[in-house]
C-alpha cells in the first residue's frame, strides 16, 4: 500500500504530463533519484477510484519525480483556479491506499476548508507532505483534504 495525492471535482479533471522530457538520474550508491529540479517534472493521471475516498465524481492523482516544492505548489493552485471556473469547490486529497473502506471504521480525516483568493503555497504543501500514519493513532491512518471554493 502507498500514500496517493489526488485532486477531486465534480467535473472532468485534465491529465497533465510535463512539458519535455527530463533525465533521472539514480545514485545507486548514494540512495538518490533526481531530474535536476525540474519544476514541471509531475503528472496528473485520471484517479478512477475518487469515489471511496471524496464524494467528488472525478478526480487526477500527482505522480512525481522529486520533492515537492514552491514552484510545483503554484502550478497546482493554477490548476486548480482552473478547475474551479467549471464546478464550485476541488479537494485536494492525501490518503493511504488500501482496503480501509472495508472495514467498519474509517480513518481519520482531517478537511480544511479555504477560498480560493487564500489560497497558498503553504496549504498545498501541507496537503502533500502530511504524514498518514503520524502516530495520532497506530491503528488507523489519517487522510487529509483541502477543499478549496
Amino acid at each position: 500500500m502507498s500514500q496517493c495525492i489526488f485532486i477531486a471535482a465534480d467535473t472532468p479533471l485534465l491529465e497533465v504530463t510535463p512539458s519535455q522530457e527530463y533525465p533521472l538520474h539514480i545514485g545507486l550508491d548514494t540512495g538518490t533519484v533526481s531530474d535536476d529540479g525540474a519544476e514541471d517534472h509531475y503528472f496528473l493521471f485520471a484517479f478512477d477510484e475518487v469515489d471511496i475516498y471524496s464524494e467528488k465524481k472525478y478526480g487526477v492523482h500527482l505522480e512525481l519525480h522529486h520533492p515537492f516544492t514552491d514552484g510545483l505548489a503554484g502550478q497546482m493552485m493554477d490548476y486548480i483556479r482552473t478547475a474551479l471556473m467549471q464546478t464550485d469547490s476541488v479537494e485536494i486529497w492525501n490518503v493511504w491506499l488500501s482496503g480501509f473502506w472495508e472495514f467498519d471504521d474509517r480513518p481519520h480525516i482531517s478537511k480544511k476548508i479555504v477560498p480560493i483568493d487564500e489560497l497558498t503555497a503553504d496549504d498545498i504543501k501541507e496537503i502533500v507532505l502530511a504524514e498518514n500514519w503520524n502516530n495520532k493513532d497506530n491503528n488507523w491512518p489519517w487522510f487529509y483534504c483541502l477543499e478549496v471554493i
